[in-house]
């Protein structure tokens, strides 16, 4: 298990303006590193000498340094670096440097933060799994799709790491790891230099260890962005809208609470009655009967968008291209035809029904995952649980709830209408400050 929890960014921004040198930052973030990264492998390259020399000038830069200024910052690898590879996980673009930075890696670049390296991804965000163990546990896997994301924050090597998800990649590793993870709403941040797998599902996530984390970091990476055909065309800015009186919640179990271990099940009901104990209004909600379909639907958008974007390198590199991602490509073509338009018709109606369900609550309870990390790295665990919410485009967060009796971390998610990000990170807030939620 983890020992003590390393600085958050948000205490070490107020270590770093009382005087605390960056480079002492930096050097400790180094050496968990250096012990850690032998057993956790969340890194697919580091930039040492680089933070090292962005670290050394921001100490003597007297004006101020930005929200981020001095804090070490991991980005997954699909996401493109100016100055890094971008490999994809895969060995077919080993090396390869786009030569340019996404529009979350310049956000965070201006606001002083600190690009320490690219950390792990499954192959195309969807494929093969990485060999990035469980900082909790080696033998248990991390989640996936941001693999090494999620374990850097939680093995205390960065504070704040930047990951990606089209079904449940931020969401399910930030549980299985113990940390927050946080899907914001889809369009709010650019997926400008960010690896497609599928556009209509494509969101990028944060991963920290604390809310004031997460507003910080949404308040550097949201924004419009004209690169992004999906981005929000308005400018906005971000702060998280901090409760006055307690929320209504909604627990949800779902329609597929069966596949939720004891374990799980038991964490989510005991939360729920801390809430409850805490001041929250809870009330029972439920999913209509076509709800049952909403998985096969974020399949086919995500498999169909991996043969359109992806499927030229199945066709060159036959033998690079893991069983794994060449069944989901084959499978996306033997589709019938009207797979697709009906999967998107689903999101309409989910819509609906969800827009009626929060305007009874303000947030919804529900599993994240079914329970604690799977044993082994082949099995990254059921993202049953995060698919709805990335298929709608809604804001969740995934928030550690406890341990399993094996020691590994237990969690619940919150879900929130599309948009009401600032209001979302307020509620989580809330609740962990309120109730028994088990921050590691």
């Amino acid at each position: 298990m983890l020992s003590s929890p390393a600085l958050t960014a948000t205490q070490a921004l107020h270590k770093i303006d009382q005087g605390f040198a960056i480079q002492s930052l930096l050097q400790d973030c180094l050496a968990q590193i250096s012990a850690r990264e032998p057993v956790v492998k969340a890194w697919q390259c580091l930039n040492s000498a680089a933070a090292q020399q962005k670290a050394e000038r921001l100490d003597c830069q007297e004006n101020y340094r930005g929200v981020l200024g001095g804090i070490p910052v991991s980005v997954k690898d699909i996401i493109a670096t100016a100055d890094l590879p971008t490999e994809w996980g895969t060995p077919i673009y080993r090396d390869r440097n786009l030569g340019y930075d996404a529009a979350v890696v310049e956000r965070l670049r201006q606001a002083g933060a600190i690009i320490l390296g690219k950390t792990t991804t499954t192959e195309y965000a969807s494929g093969q799994p990485t060999q990035t163990t469980n900082p909790h546990n080696p033998n248990h896997t991390p989640g996936a799709s941001s693999s090494g994301s999620a374990a850097a924050v939680a093995a205390g090597m960065v504070p704040l790491a930047i990951g990606t998800q089209s079904v449940g990649s931020v969401l399910r590793p930030a549980a299985y790891c113990g940390v927050l993870g946080f899907k914001p709403s889809f369009g709010t941040i650019s997926r400008f230099g960010v690896m497609p797998v599928s556009r209509e599902i494509d969101q990028v996530g944060c991963f920290a260890r604390s809310v004031d984390d997460l507003a910080l970091l949404c308040s550097v990476l949201m924004g419009s962005d004209r690169r992004d055909p999906d981005c929000w065309t308005q400018p906005f800015s971000f702060e998280v809208q901090r409760l006055i009186q307690p929320p209504t919640i909604g627990l949800l179990r779902g329609p597929f609470w069966a596949q939720v271990e004891n374990e799980g099940q038991a964490a989510l009901m005991g939360q729920a009655e801390s809430l409850a104990a805490a001041g929250a209004e809870l009330t029972e909600v439920a999913l209509s009967a076509d709800f049952t379909a909403y998985f096969s639907h974020i399949e086919t958008l995500m498999m169909s968008g991996l043969a359109v974007n992806h499927g030229k390198d199945l066709a060159q590199h036959p033998d690079q291209v893991s069983p794994k991602l060449r069944g989901l490509i084959e499978q996306a073509r033997s589709l019938p035809p009207l797979a697709y338009g009906r999967a998107r018709q689903a999101v309409v109606h989910y819509h609906r029904y969800l827009n009626s369900l929060f305007g009874r609550v303000d947030a919804i309870l529900t599993p994240v995952t079914t329970g604690p990390a799977p044993i082994g790295l082949e099995n990254t665990g059921s993202p049953l649980f995060c698919a709805l919410w990335t298929l709608c485009g809604l804001p969740a967060i995934s928030i550690p709830a406890g341990t399993a009796a094996n020691g590994l971390p237990l969690a619940v998610q919150l879900v929130a209408p599309p948009r009401a990000d600032a209001r979302l990170l307020g509620i989580a807030d809330w609740l962990i400050q309120s109730s028994k939620f088990a921050m590691n």
